[in-house]
């Protein structure tokens, strides 16, 4: 699991979340999300745009209708300066 498309952006993004922990055992940390390198910009290949309110409960609740199936977050990575995709398992 873990790496898919990457695209070359070599600035933030405007909107995003940005990942300071992963839980040890969770569907995320079978992932190749780096906490405080990597931010949540987008899912199921729609991006945040400037008019998109999606917050940390949003994601959550996305999280959450998705369990016992894969969700697809696109994270873009400080540390890379790019976007990927990285999957997610739901609970």
């Amino acid at each position: 699991m873990g790496a898919g498309q990457s695209t070359s952006q070599t600035h933030s993004p405007g909107r995003a979340l940005h990942v300071l922990r992963v839980t040890p055992s969770s569907p995320a940390s079978k992932t190749d999300i780096e906490p405080l390198f990597d931010f949540v910009v987008g899912f199921e290949g729609s991006s945040l745009s400037s008019h998109d309110q999606l917050d940390a409960n949003q994601l959550e609740r996305i999280v959450e209708a998705h369990e016992g199936r894969v969700l697809n977050l696109l994270v873009w990575s400080s540390k890379k300066k790019q976007t990927r995709g990285s999957a997610r398992s739901g609970y």
